[in-house]
């Protein structure tokens, strides 16, 4: 026959294993919240390139910027300015500064690029073109040796971004997210009391 401690420790472990079920039909709402949080955004502001084209100048994930492929041509236009690589690779690293422009970003908000060159012979070239784009810090690159670019270019330059916009308006609040939002707190805080209603929350 059971006693009365046995019937209330037997109670207060399916109690607890009640409450466990609870906690876990909440395990996928941070998850959710983070995928909504994270929006992916397809950029065009017409500053740089033509309509028509079959990409985007920029796509934002988040708090990241992804550009597009930049070389030298005049804005709004695919014809490339003249003077060869040293002329190109100019015109390129100022249509990203005016595309990061665009989107509330800056030079310094570059974290990679890449530069591609027809003929990797004019690196240093491009080199000394590229460094005065940057002051105090240069982002992540790497650069290669391309068989051809798209309209006959010297170089192309693909750069990634983060911070931005969302970087000036983060605040302690927003860096500190709750673990689960308002309404799924309250309806497990009313599950618990459901559960604990009347007895010892401690199932030891």
């Amino acid at each position: 026959m059971r006693t009365k401690a046995g019937h209330e420790r037997e109670g207060s472990m399916r109690k607890f294993l009640l409450l466990l079920a609870v906690l876990g039909s909440f395990a996928g709402a941070p998850a959710a919240l983070a995928a909504q949080s994270e929006n992916v955004e397809f950029l065009n502001s017409g500053k740089i390139l033509p309509k028509g084209l079959p990409f985007s100048e920029a796509v934002r994930v988040g708090n990241t910027l992804y550009l597009s492929g930049q070389i030298g041509i005049a804005p709004g236009t695919l014809k490339l300015v003249p003077g060869g690589i040293k002329e190109e690779a100019r015109q390129a690293m100022e249509n990203i500064r005016t595309t990061l422009d665009a989107h509330g970003y800056t030079m310094a908000d570059l974290v990679k690029c890449t530069a591609m060159l027809a003929d990797i012979a004019e690196w240093g070239t491009f080199n000394e073109v590229y460094k005065t784009f940057f002051s105090g810090h240069f982002p992540a690159r790497s650069a290669l040796g391309a068989s051809g670019l798209a309209l006959g270019a010297r170089v192309e330059v693909e750069c990634i971004a983060a911070g931005g916009p969302m970087k000036s308006s983060a605040s302690p609040e927003r860096s500190a997210q709750p673990r689960f939002p308002p309404i799924a707190r309250e309806q497990m805080n009313e599950a618990q009391q459901r559960v604990f209603d009347g007895g010892n929350p401690s199932p030891w």
